[in-house]
């Protein structure tokens, strides 16, 4: 016999507008939603299978997927719904259940929205006559609650522990579509990044010969200079975490700011052509991946087309924190800049917006005048503590 699940709407429905807000703006949170790519327009078999399955096994009129941001609703995937918001494939929050699964992560059991003191004023109710509902959230392969799976009915429905459990089971089948697909793309700028890594190391070294050959007399001392530069370059790369491996939680260990910078750029340190000063700053272990892959990126820029490419030109890198965030400047003197130097859209500025505006939160500005590039990034502290 089939078992009734309580409806709890009370404690998954947030009386608390400020709470129920900040969970849905929740930054790491609206990051997961652009990392999965959930909410891109194209159409998903995976989810659609899903929500036929829904609807067949929980005989109920409509179902759906829907990923929730701080604004709307999108619906990934959805079966037996009609009219002008199936067509836009999503509904502005007003018109939205889904968002309280989010917001609570845990299922959301309506039997009749139109006795539930919030429900009932729900714009859903009238506009797409969602009487009875019953959602599940559904997470990211980080653990964030990205949206909900739900299913629909338009009279009163007495929802059964067998209708959860179905419904569980297809978001724990879409959670690991969700975590294989985030594999997938892992590997895949991994191995872009390899590749753009192996090319930057060729440049690097022939730069480094370059610069060296210009001051040293003997074979033997350039030889010399250019193996501690060369060691001093293996030390910096052992350094850059993989992206794959800086996304496991747990892994790794804090590092001082200063100290960090120091390795990753010794390398191109020659005499007095670059200076640190800062803040004792200490930063968590996935942080030092990021951080470490953006520098990293940065240097060779400047190794190649930038400050460290010519024997008068400096590097000087400055730090402060507040409350709030961290920022960091970089600035590049005696070098006339090319185009070059700016980038463009290859791997090397994607790396850079992964690791400072996907991953670190953060964001980069670039000023470049007649003597003098900069760039500015801006960490939040709390992102650098991860």
């Amino acid at each position: 016999m089939d078992t009734k699940v309580n409806s709890d709407v009370s404690s998954a429905v947030s009386t608390n507008a400020s709470t129920h807000s900040d969970r849905l703006s929740d930054s790491r949170r609206l990051d997961a939603l652009a990392m999965t790519d959930v909410m891109s327009p194209d159409t998903d078999e995976a989810h659609e299978r899903c929500v036929r399955l829904a609807s067949r096994i929980l005989k109920a009129p409509v179902s759906l997927v829907s990923y929730v941001d701080s604004e709307r609703q999108f619906f990934k995937a959805q079966c037996g719904l009609s009219g002008p918001f199936a067509e836009e494939r999503g509904t502005p929050l007003t018109h939205s259940f889904c968002q309280y699964v989010v917001t609570s992560d845990q299922p959301l059991v309506v039997r009749d929205s139109r006795e539930d003191p919030i429900l009932s004023h729900n714009a859903a109710v009238e506009d797409l006559g969602v009487v009875a509902y019953l959602g599940v959230p559904v997470h990211a392969p980080s653990g964030e609650v990205l949206g909900s799976f739900c299913v629909i009915d338009t009279v009163p429905r007495e929802w059964t522990a067998e209708d959860l459990a179905a419904l569980e089971d297809l978001v724990a089948m879409l959670e690991a579509e969700l975590t294989l697909r985030q594999g997938a793309h892992e590997r895949e700028i991994l191995l872009q990044e390899m590749s753009h890594r192996i090319k930057n190391l060729f440049s690097l070294v022939s730069s480094m010969v370059r610069l060296e050959r210009r001051r040293w007399d003997t074979p033997r001392e350039l030889a010399d200079s250019i193996i501690a530069r060369v060691d001093a370059l293996s030390v910096a790369h052992d350094m850059i975490v993989p992206v794959v491996e800086a996304t496991k939680t747990g892994d790794g260990e804090r590092a001082k700011l200063g100290e960090l910078l120091s390795k990753v750029l010794a390398p191109h340190t020659s005499e007095a052509r670059i200076t640190l000063t800062g803040d004792a700053t200490t930063i968590g272990p996935k942080a030092v991946a990021y951080v470490t892959l953006a520098v990293h990126e940065l240097a060779t820029n400047a190794a190649k087309y930038g400050a460290l490419s010519v024997d008068d030109g400096r590097l000087d890198l400055r730090w402060l924190a507040d409350d709030k965030n961290l920022v960091l400047d970089w600035l590049e003197t005696g070098h006339v800049w090319t185009e070059a130097a700016l980038g463009g859209g290859g791997f090397g500025s994607q790396l850079l917006k992964i690791s400072i505006e996907g991953q670190l939160n953060g964001t980069l500005t670039t000023e470049v005048a007649d003597d003098k590039f900069t760039h500015r990034m801006t960490l939040p502290l709390e992102r650098l503590e991860f």
